[in-house]
């Protein structure tokens, strides 16, 4: 529940109130296809999803993997979950437990009309992993179970249902949501983090970064040209060795030459690694989508797009609309 409290201290909070998906006139498959479109976005980009329910087959709504290879399973509700949806999830849960890589595999081909690369390897490309590694987690992925059933709140008897499950070794969970009203183009969604297991699943949202390459003048540097070679963004100074590891998944970064603007673009995977640079310790963060641009964004397009003048630092974020403007101006070069 959200509580609007005044200022001054002195009235009680005051409850928003909620509404219902059905009354703003969504139905639980408009529910499940924007989650399919975004959850990463609303979780984080440890999730990779990789399918969702079909027309007359036996399934659940969503299913995602994260970087560990685990298997996740959503099963979507529009109003108060029941113990019947977690017996829904259960049976799913039984089914996956069944499937090989090859059912994994038609059903991320499926719904992501994927032609080429196996599952496999779009794994390795979306969490940071090197892509020779596929074969070994082929064998891996799927093999443990989190189930999760997102509802509009939960009554009591499902969650001591939940409490008996995971006492018994069961990872299952309520993920409970909560809306409320928005102006008459939106509306406001409420969730809860989303935890398996004692480990943080969901994480502060993904933003626009810009990392820079550390050019001596016009002159390439080695920073910039491992950047480039391992597709990745790298510091080597302190503090910034901790600031990159900390921006989120699935965050756009771009890395910017000085004097010459952004160069590159990717985004960021949950890899991150050190290693020895010419006698410095590197951190550095993998990068997925890695694309070098036709020709740089200069700083005097930056400052126009952004409408601002930034003073480059070795990791900074663009916060605000003028991070996405900035981050389409330099996809637009690619």
């Amino acid at each position: 529940m959200i509580y609007s409290i005044a200022l001054d201290r002195k009235s009680g909070p005051q409850p928003f109130g909620t509404k219902t998906l059905s009354a703003l006139g969504w139905s639980e498959k408009d529910l499940e296809n924007y989650l399919f479109k975004y959850l990463p976005i609303l979780v984080s980009g440890d999730l990779m999803v990789i399918g969702q329910s079909s027309p007359f087959q036996e399934t659940v709504d969503l299913v995602a993997l994260d970087r560990e290879g685990d298997l996740w399973l959503f099963e979507l509700k529009k109003v108060q979950g029941t113990q019947e949806n977690l017996l829904q999830v259960l049976r799913y849960s039984q089914l996956f437990a069944q499937a090989s890589f090859d059912d994994l595999d038609r059903i991320f081909r499926a719904r992501r009309h994927v032609k080429g690369h196996s599952l496999a390897v779009a794994f390795c490309e979306h969490f940071g992993f090197d892509t020779q590694a596929a074969s070994g987690w082929a064998e891996r992925l799927g093999m443990k179970h989190h189930l999760v059933v997102v509802t509009d709140g939960t009554d009591d008897d499902s969650l001591s249902a939940i409490n008996h499950w995971q006492r018994h070794g069961v990872d299952i969970q309520a993920w409970p949501y909560r809306v409320y009203a928005g102006d008459d183009r939106s509306f406001r969604l409420d969730l809860p983090e989303l935890v398996a297991c004692g480990r943080r699943v969901s994480r502060r949202p993904a933003g626009v970064f810009v990392v820079n390459t550390s050019r001596k003048g016009k002159s390439r540097s080695s920073n910039e040209d491992f950047m480039l070679e391992k597709q990745c963004a790298l510091v080597t100074d302190e503090p910034w060795i901790w600031k990159i590891f900390n921006i989120p998944t699935g965050s756009r970064v771009m890395l910017y030459a000085n004097q010459i603007g952004i160069i590159a673009v990717g985004t960021a995977t949950g890899e991150r690694r050190m290693e020895d640079l010419k006698g410095e310790l590197a951190h550095y963060v993998r990068l997925r989508e890695f694309q070098r641009l036709r020709e740089p964004l200069t700083v005097q397009e930056i400052s126009k797009v952004a409408d601002k003048k930034y003073r480059y630092q070795s990791v900074m974020e663009l916060h605000g609309d003028a991070g996405p403007k900035v981050w389409d101006a330099a996809c637009a070069k690619r």
